[in-house]
């Protein structure tokens, strides 16, 4: 199986994609990287290179990284986009946040982007375990209504904490006793 990051990095500047792969290969030692330069590759990649994980400028000459984020939402909605840029005011900043970038990385601070991808695929990974736990509870739940509420006696839940009260009556109980649950 290989468990190499796929990372999709959508930048113009040549100088700019080489020192933002320099800095990811400090934090993460297995990894793909895609490098698209506009709106159509970014597209593509999207679909068929499948990434882990979205690094996108935010100032490309035909399109912004907010659009990227737009499309990406769209495409492949649990992939992290990381915006990445040379220049962002506090505004714009909040809102790729808001529109959903996990993360936004200056230029400058460089740096920054190598923990910034790690922290994002951390993020993603609880993001997916939290959901799967919930789609399992669902599930769990779903079995037991199934098995209580044909069961021929009667099957009580009773919440002792926070309240104290009688959390499900399974049908029996009306057959049995004429009592009707409300």
């Amino acid at each position: 199986m290989d468990d190499k990051i796929k990372i999709l990095l959508l930048e113009d500047q040549v100088t700019d994609a080489e020192l933002a792969e320099y800095e990811i290969k400090k934090t993460t030692k297995s990894y793909v990287l895609k490098w698209v330069e506009n709106k159509e590759k970014y597209t593509q990649a999207l679909e068929e290179f499948d990434p882990d994980i979205i690094v996108s400028d935010y100032n490309l000459p035909s399109f912004s990284g907010l659009e990227a984020l737009k499309i990406k939402q769209g495409i492949k909605p649990d992939v992290p986009l990381i915006i990445f840029t040379g220049s962002l005011n506090e505004d714009i900043a909040v809102g790729c946040m808001k529109a959903g970038a996990v993360d936004y990385v200056i230029k400058e601070h460089m740096k920054r982007l190598g923990p910034a991808v790690i922290g994002a695929l951390e993020q993603k990974k609880t993001t997916l375990e939290k959901r799967k736990a919930e789609e399992e509870l669902i599930l769990s739940e779903a079995k037991f209504h199934r098995l209580a509420d044909n069961l021929p006696d009667i099957l009580y839940r009773y919440l002792l904490v926070p309240n104290q009260k009688i959390e499900y009556i399974n049908p029996a109980i009306e057959r049995i006793t004429g009592y009707t649950p409300q």
